[in-house]
């Protein structure tokens, strides 16, 4: 596939813009019948060139009247080349000079000077011509641009500055195919038997015939019926190519100049951006807060106020301001996204930047939000990331495309990297973040076994309940599976415990449960109730809850029922006297008369025996089953 590249030609109005780009493609870009009346451009124009070395690349001839800065501004939002036409006997105009402000605000990467209208000068004067254009473009991408004189008439200079464009362009970076699909319309028309035909540059990305696309922002969704580059039928239109896209059943009333064709749920509409501004050295009036604006985006128009953080009026100044934009209409945009601000009324450009985050929130006025935007901007990935998730611990892949600018191949290299981790396929989080949970994760387990020594750990939905403000619930289980396949925690059913945690004696109350574990041991099968020995020993309801928990798990106890608990030491005696006194059966009777129980002992000891298999009943006796020393039948 050819390399995909735009050239724009912009210039001062009836410097030959327009006859340059039909000489270099043999298309007259005026098409429209008030263009060729009044022999100025209206439109935009687009045309073919093709080169020998990188196949066809699109020219755009941009209008230079005043009044039509807007086609201007839309003409060079994206281009990789610009083409400043500048007129031999009339050298330096005021258009030029607000198109090569609007073209660096946009940071177009190259330019090239094309003087024309070389006949209308003496030879001798077209040197000092020279000097005087290249002393007015100091400081600009074009102080060390490459010079052309060019006859639009007969021809001369065209071919070495065909070679230029060439050469140029070989050093430039394509776009990005790989990134979300993304086209801002700047023409809109029908065609007899077709319906609707929408025109614009890809910015972004690839579409494909029979994709499913939407208009944004009205989220109108559509199906592209066919696509159309310079002319041709294509299966395929990528990044840089200027595209004809057809748009079955859907009225031209519906999509305008300045919507966005997109792949469904890829880009979100806004009406807040933070923003990055530079503002024009010779700004007539001072700027004051949330003055009215208009602000250009792509082939987009829209009014809205400006809003300092740090200032309620601005000055001339050379500083970068960091400021937010609030539009009156909803517009499509990403991180990184070039725009220019003009003064409705007297009407000019102030200034162009480019964009932060375009979907902002509101702010406080104060060097906080100040701060906050400088790290979003100046931020490394996982650092913008961090800014975005605010107090939260994940972001969606929404808000990592949207509001950090990442496109599929940043994300992918940030997750290789370390630095971003993919908890699902739509949620993510920073290693950063992943590391101070587990921290966090692990100190709530050691104080809780610090707490709690004779629990055996934490429920795990108590342990869910503790995280559940500050921790995501997707979050929450990717931690806890990693701590479990890494060895980091246990866990025994809903319980869990740091790897390693085995449950003792609270060093304060060692001595009073002791108290009570002497007492059982004293007692052996013939049991008080557990509550009479905690009360003797002094010792308070939850201690003594979690020491009986700790007794029955550690397996030292058993409960006989409720309200009673028998050591199994006490149990291993009494199972030793009873199996050497009877043969493989017994009755209720004769363990009464061996053990020397009453009957309200008796029942629930043989019952407990049940339970623990080393008897089964049998309607008035009971059978051995298990040997109490080897365990087995």
């Amino acid at each position: 596939m050819d390399k995909q590249y735009t050239v724009g030609i912009a210039g001062h109005i009836d410097h030959g813009k327009t006859s340059l780009v039909k000489k270099l493609t043999g298309i007259d870009t005026d098409r429209l019948k008030e263009e060729k009346d009044r022999q100025i451009s209206i439109e935009l124009g687009f045309a073919p060139l093709a080169l020998k070395e990188l196949g066809t690349v699109s020219i755009i001839d941009v209008p230079g009247h005043e009044r039509f800065i807007r086609q201007m501004i839309a003409g060079v939002s994206g281009i990789d080349l610009v083409i400043l036409v500048v007129a031999a006997d009339e050298g330096v105009m005021p258009q030029t000079r607000e198109h090569l402000q609007i073209l660096k605000f946009l940071e177009v990467p190259k330019g090239i000077i094309a003087i024309t209208k070389i006949d209308k000068v003496e030879k001798e004067f077209l040197q000092l011509v020279k000097e005087e254009i290249l002393e007015e473009l100091e400081g600009t991408i074009f102080q060390r641009a490459k010079v052309h004189y060019v006859n639009n008439n007969n021809g001369e200079g065209l071919d070495d500055l065909t070679e230029t464009i060439a050469t140029t362009l070989q050093k430039i970076k394509e776009k990005d195919t790989s990134g979300n699909f993304r086209l801002p319309i700047d023409q809109v028309f029908t065609l007899k038997g077709q319906g609707t035909i929408v025109r614009g540059t890809i910015v972004e990305g690839a579409v494909s015939e029979g994709d499913t696309i939407e208009i944004l922002p009205a989220k109108i969704e559509t199906k592209v019926r066919q696509l159309q580059v310079h002319n041709t039928r294509e299966s395929v239109a990528v990044a840089g190519q200027r595209v004809a896209i057809n748009l079955p059943n859907l009225s031209t009333e519906l999509v305008r100049r300045g919507d966005v064709l997109s792949h469904k749920g890829d880009y979100k509409a806004s009406t807040v951006l933070d923003v990055s501004l530079q503002f024009v050295p010779s700004l007539k009036l001072d700027l004051k807060q949330r003055s009215p604006i208009r602000v250009y985006i792509g082939t987009r128009e829209v009014d809205g106020k400006i809003v300092f953080f740090d200032r309620n009026t601005l000055t001339r100044t050379n500083d970068e301001v960091i400021c937010q934009v609030r539009l009156e209409e909803e517009v499509v945009a990403k991180r990184g996204d070039k725009l220019i601000i003009r003064r409705p009324s007297p009407s000019e450009t102030i200034g162009g930047g480019w964009i932060i985050n375009p979907n902002g929130d509101k702010y406080k006025f104060g060097n906080e939000t100040i701060h906050k935007l400088e790290r979003m901007k100046e931020g490394t990935i996982p650092e913008r990331v961090k800014e975005n998730m605010g107090s939260e611990s994940t972001i969606t892949l929404e808000k990592l495309t949207q509001k950090v600018g990442l496109g599929e191949d940043e994300i992918y290299q940030q997750v290789v990297s370390g630095d971003l981790i993919k908890i699902t396929p739509t949620i993510y989080t920073t290693n950063e973040m992943v590391n101070k949970k587990t921290i966090e994760l692990k100190y709530e387990l050691s104080n809780f076994h610090l707490n709690n020594p004779l629990k055996e750990g934490i429920q795990k939905a108590e342990l869910t309940s503790l995280f559940q403000k500050s921790l995501s619930q997707d979050l929450f289980h990717y931690l806890f599976e990693k701590l479990f396949t890494n060895g980091m925690i246990q866990k025994v059913g809903t319980i869990i415990a740091l790897t390693g945690f085995r449950p003792s004696l609270p060093p304060k109350w060692e001595k009073r449960l002791m108290q009570v574990y002497k007492g059982l041991e004293r007692d052996g099968i013939r049991v008080d109730t557990y509550d009479s020995y905690v009360k003797e020993a002094g010792i308070p309801e939850s201690i003594a809850m979690d020491y009986k928990y700790y007794l029955l798990h550690q397996k030292i106890g058993y409960e006989l029922d409720n309200k009673h608990i028998i050591l199994k030491l006490s149990i291993d005696k009494s199972l030793d006297l009873l199996m050497d006194k009877t043969g493989d059966n017994f009755t209720v009777n004769e363990a009464k008369a061996i053990l020397d129980l009453s009957r309200k002992y008796v029942i629930p000891y043989l019952e407990l025996l049940d339970r623990l298999t080393y008897t089964e009943r049998n309607d008035s006796t009971r059978t051995w089953i298990k040997n109490k020393q080897h365990g087995t039948s």
